[in-house]
């Protein structure tokens, strides 16, 4: 069974409700208990480095996560990203240069709506994440996202390829 470290940042995936509306409160223990079916694909460690609004997250963050990836690089067959969507591509374009001849899958997902949204994306979106993430043929860096797995590698064919 492949290990996955689980990076929770914040964004809508992680958002609650509270008096000021929705804001990133819930933890990444929380985000995995939401999708059960996760324990079932491999076995993850979860680090939870933020809990921001992605317009609040920017280069420092993400060398800072990228730090995260480098320091447990080893222990680890691949990585899941938790992220707001206002800033996921900057993010992906961002960590794809910052970790290079990448072998594993850095995956980062998000949603429109909360995990606490019972019929929303986000319970999709992360379950689909791992399930990438646990791909033997997965490696570099992705965003997957509503059934496709975004950016490409020079090994696959297409763009985004469904899953």
């Amino acid at each position: 069974m492949k290990k996955i470290l689980f990076i929770a940042t914040g964004g809508t995936i992680a958002s609650a409700k509270t008096e000021n509306g929705l804001t990133p409160a819930i933890t990444s223990e929380e985000l995995l208990n939401a999708v059960p079916q996760v324990k079932n694909l491999c076995a993850v460690d979860t680090v939870q480095p933020y809990s921001l609004d992605s317009t609040n997250m920017c280069w420092k963050q993400w060398i800072h996560v990228a730090e995260i990836i480098r320091d447990s690089y080893a222990k680890y067959d691949g990585f899941v990203i938790a992220h707001g969507t206002d800033t996921l591509s900057y993010a992906a374009a961002t960590l794809s240069y910052l970790i290079q001849k990448n072998e594993k899958p850095v995956v980062l997902t998000g949603a429109q709506k909360s995990i606490e949204v019972p019929d929303g994306d986000a319970r999709r979106n992360l379950f689909e994440a791992f399930v990438y993430a646990t791909d033997a043929r997965a490696c570099g860096t992705h965003i997957v996202f509503n059934g496709h797995v975004h950016c490409r590698h020079p090994r696959q064919k297409n763009a985004y390829k469904e899953l």
